[in-house]
């Protein structure tokens, strides 16, 4: 095992309720109703995917990069407001034993930079991760494999060699087409999405550790 991938919402941090809750009513301050059935749709995708298909499918006015930039900047400053903003639990425990154990570790998210960077300056793990890929660094989000495998350029690890750590189908199918092994996180109630296509599942980070890790590659 050369490196550990990180998704982030939903795998660091239990963010998609924030997330929809504020995607609902800020869709509807612009006119429309946004469903369950989009957002689980899009788990995992990246913003400019998202907004791509909501402008075609509702007609919106304004450019998509417009919207994109208006909702990540609000979505933000909830996030800084925040104050029970906290790691999923056991991931930080996770993360600690990994880095001491000299681990390269990196964050390969579909969010925006500035929402990655955030989230880690809340929790004070910037130090931790070596490499933090944004939704923002690619050209074609999850589920195609362009954020991990530019991670692991940038790492100067084998693709081969690295275990992802998501909780959504996009993601898992992401990591799978970039040749890498894959941890399906299922430890949040609210997550309905289909895991299967993972190497390991596992319902708690207590689960998982760096021996259980390596092991998918015996």
């Amino acid at each position: 095992m050369d490196a550990v991938l990180f998704d982030m919402d939903g795998t660091l941090l239990d963010s998609e309720p924030l997330s929809d809750i504020f995607l609902i009513k800020f869709c509807r301050e612009i006119g429309f109703e946004l469903t369950e059935n989009i957002l689980d749709k899009f788990r995992g995708s990246d913003g400019r995917t998202f907004w791509t298909y909501l402008s075609r499918e509702f007609n919106l006015s304004l450019s998509i990069e417009e919207y994109v930039l208006r909702a990540t900047s609000d979505f933000v400053e909830e996030l800084k407001n925040n104050s029970n903003l906290a790691p999923i639990e056991g991931v930080k425990e996770l993360i600690d034993e990994l880095f001491d154990l000299g681990v390269p570790l990196a964050i390969a998210s579909s969010a925006s930079r500035i929402r990655v960077n955030t989230v880690l300056e809340c929790f004070n793990m910037q130090n931790k991760f070596s490499v933090k890929i944004s939704g923002q660094d690619v050209e074609r989000g999850k589920p195609e494999p362009d954020i991990f495998l530019l991670a692991s350029e940038r790492m100067n690890v084998n693709p081969n060699k690295c275990v992802v750590i998501e909780d959504s189908e996009n993601g898992i199918k992401a990591a799978k087409k970039a040749g890498m092994k894959c941890v399906g996180f299922a430890g949040l109630k609210h997550n309905k999405q289909n895991l299967s296509s993972a190497d390991l599942i596992v319902s708690a980070y207590s689960d998982v550790n760096f021996y259980r890790l390596q092991q998918l590659f015996n």
